[in-house]
C-alpha cells in the first residue's frame, strides 16, 4: 500500500501541462514504495501503449487513486481521455503485480460527477469521480475513481465541459 496523501501532494507540485514524454523523464524525489510505484507504473504504461501516438499529448493532471477496494492507480488527464495504470494492492509493485491500463476516451464518457468528502482530514485523497462509460457493446457502465486529489476537480470540470461542447457541435 502506498501513502496516497504523500504521492498526491508530491504530484500536485508537478508543473503542468507537460507532454507524456516529459512526464516520463521526471526523476521523482520520493522514497520507498511511493517512488517504486510511480516508476513501475510509468514504465508499464510506456511499454503497453502506442507511445509514439501519445508522446506529445499534454497531461493536465496526474495523481493517484483507487479503482476499487483492491486496485491502486496512477491517473493522467489528457485533452481527450483519462488514462489510469493500476495494480492490485495485494501484490508487490514489480512487473508481475497484475498491472493494467484503463482508458476512458472522451467519446466513451457519457456523464461525469464529482464528490468531495469534507469530513476527511486529508485534502489530497478526499475526492471521488463518478463516470458513466459506454462499453464496447454499447452498454453504459459505472466506474468510480476514489481517493482523487480534489485539487484536480477543476481540470476534470474543464475536460467535461470540453466533452459536452464537442457533442453539441
Amino acid at each position: 500500500m502506498i501513502a496516497y496523501h504523500e504521492v498526491n501532494e508530491y504530484l500536485d507540485n508537478v508543473e503542468l501541462p507537460q507532454s507524456i514524454e516529459e512526464i516520463f523523464t521526471v526523476e521523482h524525489e520520493l522514497d520507498g514504495r511511493e517512488k517504486e510505484f510511480l516508476e513501475v507504473a510509468k514504465r508499464f504504461l510506456r511499454e503497453n501503449i502506442d507511445f509514439e501516438s501519445y508522446r506529445f499529448k499534454q497531461v493536465h493532471c496526474i495523481g493517484t487513486c483507487k479503482i476499487n477496494l483492491t486496485r491502486t492507480a496512477l491517473y493522467f488527464l489528457l485533452d481527450d481521455e483519462i488514462i489510469s495504470v493500476h495494480k492490485s494492492i495485494l501484490k508487490d509493485f514489480n512487473e508481475e503485480a497484475d498491472w493494467t491500463i484503463t482508458q476512458f476516451r472522451i467519446d466513451e464518457i457519457k456523464n461525469m460527477d464529482f464528490d468531495h468528502d469534507d469530513s476527511d482530514s486529508s485534502r489530497y485523497e478526499a475526492g471521488v469521480l463518478f463516470l458513466k462509460i459506454l462499453n464496447e457493446r454499447g452498454a453504459v457502465r459505472n466506474r468510480t475513481l476514489r481517493n482523487l486529489n480534489p485539487n484536480h476537480f477543476q481540470c476534470f470540470r474543464d475536460f467535461y465541459t470540453s466533452m459536452q461542447q464537442n457533442r453539441m457541435v
